[in-house]
């Protein structure tokens, strides 16, 4: 199977998010960025977390990059993450993960807003970047970064992106 980053639709901004834990539990972070429909990075962020495991780091990748979507005053969201068994965990309000029922939560409150917001699943091959800036926050000391232009080391990954290039899915 062939993977790729594909860009939004029309009239929409493309949030890609990814959590990161070097352990599983262990020192943890997050990541995501919003694109345009050239696939221009107009917003990022990374965080650490602290000590987590991957399904924490994911949920909370969602939440910080829907928060960030809003502040940057987007109303038309779509939001990729590579980890089903967060989205799973969103669509069943954490039923049977109560440790992340305040999270679901948070999650929940922003789709709530007035904005047009979907969040779904993207092959992990199709979501490099946002896996760059999540190994990026486990590795910081900073609980919140936000970028508005790319770390230089993200470049090449940007462009690949928006280029299309097809990842082989193995």
């Amino acid at each position: 199977m062939l993977v790729r980053w594909v860009p939004p639709s029309e009239g929409a901004i493309k949030l890609n998010v990814d959590g990161s834990s070097r352990g599983n539990p262990g020192r943890a972070g997050c990541g995501g960025l919003l694109r345009d429909q050239d696939g221009n990075c107009v917003a990022g962020f990374l965080s650490y977390i602290g000590f987590a495991g991957s399904v924490e780091a994911e949920l909370m990748a969602i939440r910080h990059g829907l928060w960030l979507a809003w502040q940057s005053g987007y109303r038309k969201v779509e939001c990729e993450s590579d980890c089903m068994v967060a989205l799973k965990i969103i669509h069943d309000n954490a039923e049977g993960f109560p440790e992340f029922e305040h999270i679901v939560e948070e999650i929940h409150q922003f789709m709530l807003l007035e904005w047009d917001v979907t969040v779904y699943h993207i092959m992990r091959e199709g979501n490099s970047c946002a896996d760059f800036l999540a190994k990026m926050g486990s590795s910081s000391n900073s609980t919140f970064s936000l970028m508005m232009n790319p770390p230089p080391e993200l470049t090449a990954l940007l462009l690949a992106d928006s280029k299309g290039v097809l990842y082989s899915r193995v």
